[in-house]
């Protein structure tokens, strides 16, 4: 029996392997499942969901994507992708204690049009298809509902963007700048949607049906926030990501990002194509006000009886010139057709013919249908947006046509391109590194024709190589006479214990060992006889030797070390016992630069003479093991020259780095696989392996970690339902490989390691980071 999250409560849903619906234990749903092929795919949805159930549907929607990247042919992810876009969310029905939609973010388009549902039925089973189109019907009903209420609302000219109250349900200075703002736009005769007020009378009623018409109406948004955090809260950034969808898709309206006491470039990422404005600037109202005027007047002197009037009785006029016009065209002589189309538009200066005419032209083409057959794409052509903005219907959608099909042709010639690229480096293939250079051109396309399979057949053939190679090391050690080869030996060929004869290798060595260790246990009792009969002489100094070693010698380091570093310093790292915790270096941890960086707390995880081995107490950042999903090793990865250059140089001073000395980090393999763990390192600050994490942490508990507030600001993800000391526990990164070429191992937030398949991929961007390393008072 598997357990699957509900997607509409968060309960759990318990449903036999290969089912495609099943029931909820909390709500007693009957809902649609995915395809949960793995582990890895079901945390993908349950990371989805979360974000869904949460109302951040944009995030989600990322993930989805994901999903369906990986397989195009999940209905479930197809349907969750519906869901995003009309923002639905399930609520319980007082009455019937049922789970029933809502709509939170409305479109004009019925569902039954939607491409995704399409998707989601082709590629659903019986059980599936009657959920969804009930589903779908009750969305349809609620989203008439909507249109045929927003339909009745008088147009906006402004909506204001902002956050109400806080995290304590305090009203935000947000609303205060808000408020200011929808008096004085009020005062200068604009309709302002300012939800404070214009909400007011709506309450007990559901508020997306007034919404949705006022970001269809209004001309201008201003998004307003005082905060990074406020401009991305999630209903914030539900109205301001909804209104950039309707500009993308051609809609003239303008948004206006506005901030006060914060750093412009911690606005959101989507607003850096945007004019921010500075609320804290002197005269910002006035010029708030006099451009928001202007882009409003400028709308509405379009449409004017002036052009109605120059057309109608025109086109006797202008019909001669745009006829001499293209016949230049049709000659090849475009100077001349570019200037016949000039005269048009000095008489009608808003005929799309005369642009479509200028755009021929400054693309040198004889006949309108040619056009396709240009090398690039021409929409930022001014003489093309033109052509499309005054032309009539079916000159724009032609147009628009003509452009999507260069770019659907440049795409295709792109990818056949890379594509036979990554064929001819393949065949050209004789190394690991090479299938692994032309896997990785195979992933950038991998879904183009077979790319995909092609990317796992060189990856396959990459570990065969490296396999070969760590098979031929083994055969070379095995001749040795030596333990420590034969036993270095043992592990090589356990580590591919799938390959050839690798497992009767392992046997042939140890039977190998057992005959060395007979042979020198022969020599020992050889030298026990010989000892017996050994002079006095050397027995007193084998005392001496004895008592240097022990007692002279170690006072002597002890004295030195005190008249190097202190004897404080000396008596505290040599007293520190494992499982203590040690100060040592600072880090930004309370999110709060105003005051400093913070002093980091380690654990002590072993001892040795002088010297100890630290982890940090908490996960004090979140960064990617590695900055792109492709083949990485611990070696190789990204965060491994971050730890050795930023973090280092971040939080410890010249005087505690030269404590820290550079460590020979073994390259661990994963236990449970025999992915290739890369070459060993030599590191000051490095990760834990799978194998030194279970050493040194002897159950889950002990492995539960929590992260600062300034992992949790860059990332980082939590988890609700496993706390350590009071604080939510997080994931955190293991140098060890995971289960297949681009995967990396981790603590999960409950302590367990992700060594049996449950691995992220290296490029995943909110699991934590606890550095290790050693501190030493010895050169």
């Amino acid at each position: 029996m598997s357990i699957f999250k509900c997607k509409m409560c968060g309960g759990n849903v318990e449903f036999e392997e290969g089912a495609s619906v099943g029931v909820c234990d909390s709500c007693g749903t009957k809902q649609t499942l995915p395809k949960l092929d793995d582990d890895k795919k079901a945390n993908l949805y349950d990371r989805a969901n979360h974000f869904r159930r949460n109302n951040d549907y944009d995030k989600a929607a990322g993930i989805y994507e994901q999903i369906l990247n990986e397989d195009n042919t999940d209905a479930e992810a197809y349907w969750s992708l519906v869901l995003c876009r009309y923002g639905i969310e399930y609520v319980e029905d007082p009455t019937s204690h049922k789970r029933i939609p809502t709509v939170n973010r409305a479109q004009f388009t019925s569902i039954y049009m939607d491409e995704d549902y399409k998707s989601a039925l082709k590629y659903a089973d019986g059980y599936q298809k009657v959920i969804y189109e009930q589903e779908a019907k009750a969305i349809d009903e609620i989203q008439k509902g909507i249109l045929e209420i927003s339909s009745k609302e008088e147009p906006f000219d402004v909506f204001i963007c902002y956050k109400e109250t806080d995290n304590s349900g305090r009203r935000t200075p947000d609303s205060v700048l808000a408020n200011d703002l929808y008096h004085q736009l009020t005062q200068e005769g604009f309709k302002v949607f300012f939800a404070r007020i214009t909400l007011e009378d709506k309450l007990g009623t559901a508020y997306e049906p007034y919404i949705f018409a006022a970001l269809n109406s209004s001309k201008v948004m201003v998004a307003l926030g005082t905060k990074p955090e406020y401009f991305n809260a999630v209903w914030v950034k539900n109205e301001w990501s909804r209104y950039l969808a309707l500009i993308k898709n051609g809609e003239k309206k303008m948004l206006i990002p506005a901030y006060k006491d914060m750093d412009p470039y911690d606005l959101p990422e989507e607003f850096s194509h945007l004019q921010a404005q500075d609320m804290g600037k002197l005269g910002f109202m006035q010029d708030l006000i006099r451009g928001i005027r202007k882009i409003l007047n400028a709308d509405e002197e379009k449409p004017t009886v002036v052009r109605e009037t120059v057309v109608a009785s025109g086109n006797a006029n202008v019909q001669p010139l745009l006829k001499r016009a293209f016949m230049f065209l049709e000659d090849g002589d475009f100077k001349s057709a570019d200037e016949y189309c000039e005269k048009v538009l000095d008489i009608d200066p808003e005929n799309g013919q005369a642009y479509l005419g200028k755009l021929m032209a400054e693309l040198k083409v004889k006949v309108q249908e040619k056009l396709k057959d240009c090398a690039e794409p021409f929409d930022e052509s001014n003489n093309y947006q033109k052509a499309v903005r005054y032309g009539d219907k079916e000159l724009a959608e032609a147009l628009k046509g003509y452009v999507e099909s260069i770019k659907n042709r440049n795409e295709e010639n792109r990818l056949k391109k890379a594509y036979n690229e990554a064929c001819e480096a393949m065949n050209n293939a004789k190394t690991e590194d090479q299938f692994k250079d032309a896997g990785k051109k195979f992933l950038e396309i991998n879904r183009y024709r077979d790319s995909k399979a092609l990317c796992e057949s060189c990856y396959a053939k990459a570990i065969e190589l490296y396999k070969k190679g760590i098979y031929d090391e083994a055969k070379k050690d095995m001749t040795s006479d030596t333990v420590s080869l034969l036993e270095k030996a043992i592990e090589l060929f356990e580590s591919i214990a799938d390959y050839e004869d690798a497992g009767t290798k392992v046997g042939e060595c140890k039977v190998r060992i057992e005959e060395l260790k007979a042979k020198a246990e022969r020599k020992k009792k050889k030298a026990i006889k010989i000892t017996k009969i050994v002079s006095p002489i050397v027995a007193v100094l084998i005392t001496f030797i004895i008592v240097l070693n022990t007692v002279i010698l170690p006072k002597i380091k002890y004295n030195n070390l005190i008249k190097k570093y202190g004897k404080e310093t000396v008596d505290e790292i040599n007293s520190l016992q494992i499982g203590d915790i040690y100060i040592f270096g600072t880090y930004e941890q309370d999110n709060d630069v105003s005051n400093g960086k913070e002093e980091i707390e380690w654990q002590v995880l072993a001892k040795e003479d002088y010297r100890v081995l630290l982890i940090s107490k908490y996960a004090l950042d979140c960064v990617q093991y590695n900055s792109e999903r492709e083949y990485v090793t611990w070696e190789t990865c990204s965060l491994r020259k971050w730890l050795n250059e930023t973090f280092i140089n971040s939080a410890f001073n010249s005087d505690e780095q030269a404590l820290i000395p550079e460590t020979n980090v073994s390259a661990d393999k994963n236990p449970e696989y025999s992915t290739n763990p890369g070459n060993a390192t030599k590191d000051k600050i490095f990760l834990l392996s799978i194998s030194e994490v279970n050493k040194y942490f002897s159950s889950d508990d002990e492995r539960m970690c929590a992260a600062t507030d300034y992992a949790k600001a860059q990332g980082a993800y939590i988890a609700d339902d496993y706390t350590v000391g009071g604080k939510e526990a997080c994931r955190w990164w293991l140098r060890s490989p995971g289960d297949s070429w681009s995967d990396a191992a981790r603590v999960r937030c409950g302590g367990s390691v992700a060594c049996t398949g449950l691995v992220y991929g290296v490029d995943d961007d909110d699991v934590s980071v606890r550095p290790a390393l050693w501190i030493t008072l010895e050169s």
